[in-house]
């Protein structure tokens, strides 16, 4: 490519902002809502059992974007240091798992940084994230065939071409860099529906800077789940924007795409690149994480899914894998997120050798996990993927759940 074709002033990547938003903010006032509701929905423990389901959701629909399927129940294998035998399906699972490790250490580190929008942060997310991976994934093959070596949270030193559209020039990403950080930064942003928005465009501007040789998709993902979490709009980690991104996978390539283009006329705003489409492309974020936190919202009814574990404990019970009390056990570590040891013969009106016999069936199939190593600590609810499709359906593709139901 000519050098003379690529972006070297950082006002190429204007407008930072649609410069129309009435719908924006209309969008972004719902995720507002919608997420408050989502944090209100259970007591804190169980918030956080479903948190720690969603996670491997989010790697699993990340990495699905970029082409990668691993299935679910093998994300779950990875977890536990249980790699297939297959070469091609262990790399897989080792990138989930590593997907899924940086969403978790990332959840920890926002609480010391509150700037997603630095630099020093989209790096660090870049460098967590190969940190983990295999290394096979960090060889990447040029459009002429010439083998390039990744270095996890650098910047990209060559140019490169996606589809249609030409990254800004390497010796200028620095000034790139800084225009994306001092434009997005919230300390500029003192409007709380903007900085919503803001989610959405910077999601767009990060992809278009193209910052490294790879891995570019995952790492804006990450990134915007980083910008939820600090405006807290991510009702504490119980919706995922990958999910959303994925399930409209054409049109979410699509949206990039049109929001590369450059201002067709002197209506389509003030800057080098098209307002009209950066406008549908936040319209599409936006709705895309409106219909996610709607979308949970409605399999989080509290009394849903009671109703789903009684049918769950009943099966499991018809398969003499499970006594038909366990669902008061899971009933009351639903509601209160444990259950104290000493309560087990009141709330299964079993013996204490029943009760603990019924506590540890649970315990040994997860749904159950102690809180310490203390023998006389509480139980806590928790929720493996295998039965993610009789407790939250939905949550993974009808087809890929349907083979995760035994």
């Amino acid at each position: 490519m000519s050098k003379a074709n690529l972006y070297h002033s950082p006002s190429s990547m204007t407008p930072l902002f649609p410069e129309k938003d009435g719908e924006l903010r209309e969008l972004a006032a719902e995720l507002i809502k919608n997420s408050a509701k989502l944090t209100g929905a259970f007591n804190p423990i169980t918030r956080q059992a479903v948190a720690k389901l969603i996670e491997p959701m989010n790697s699993y629909y990340s990495n699905l974007i970029e082409g990668h399927y691993t299935h679910p129940l093998d994300i779950e294998k990875a977890l536990k240091k249980n790699y297939s035998k297959e070469p091609k399906k262990k790399i897989l699972q080792l990138e989930s798992q590593a997907h899924v490790i940086v969403n978790h250490n990332m959840k920890i580190k926002l609480l010391s940084e509150n700037n997603p929008y630095s630099w020093k942060f989209i790096s660090w997310l870049h460098e967590n994230f190969y940190a983990n991976m295999p290394p096979e994934f960090r060889t990447v093959t040029s459009k002429t065939g010439t083998n390039l070596i990744l270095e996890p949270g650098h910047k990209r030193n060559t140019e490169v071409e996606v589809g249609k559209h030409i990254a800004p020039a390497a010796d200028a990403l620095n000034d790139f860099i800084s225009f994306f950080e001092k434009g997005y930064t919230r300390e500029t942003n003192s409007d709380p529906l903007n900085r919503i928005i803001a989610i959405a465009a910077s999601h767009h501007r990060l992809a278009w800077i193209h910052p490294f040789l790879d891995g570019n998709g995952r790492v804006v993902r990450l990134f915007s789940e980083a910008a939820t979490i600090t405006e807290k709009i991510d009702g504490d980690g119980l919706w995922s924007i990958s999910r959303g991104l994925a399930v409209n996978n054409k049109d979410y390539y699509s949206a990039l795409a049109n929001a590369d283009m450059k201002r067709w006329n002197d209506y389509d705003g003030h800057g080098n690149l098209s307002n009209k489409f950066l406008i549908e492309f936040c319209a599409f974020f936006l709705k895309s994480a409106v219909d996610q936190t709607n979308f949970m919202l409605s399999i989080l009814e509290p009394n849903k899914i009671s109703a789903r574990l009684n049918e769950f404990v009943a099966l499991m019970t018809a398969r003499d894998e499970m006594r038909k009390e366990s669902r008061y056990l899971l009933e009351e570590a639903l509601y209160k997120g444990k259950v104290i040891k000493g309560d087990l013969e009141r709330i299964t009106g079993k013996s204490e050798n029943v009760a603990r016999g019924i506590m540890k069936n649970l315990i040994d199939k997860e749904l159950l996990i102690n809180e310490s190593s203390d023998l006389r600590s509480p139980v806590l609810i928790n929720f493996p993927i295998k039965y993610a499709p009789y407790i939250f359906p939905r949550l993974f593709p009808k087809d890929v759940e349907a083979t995760m139901m035994d």
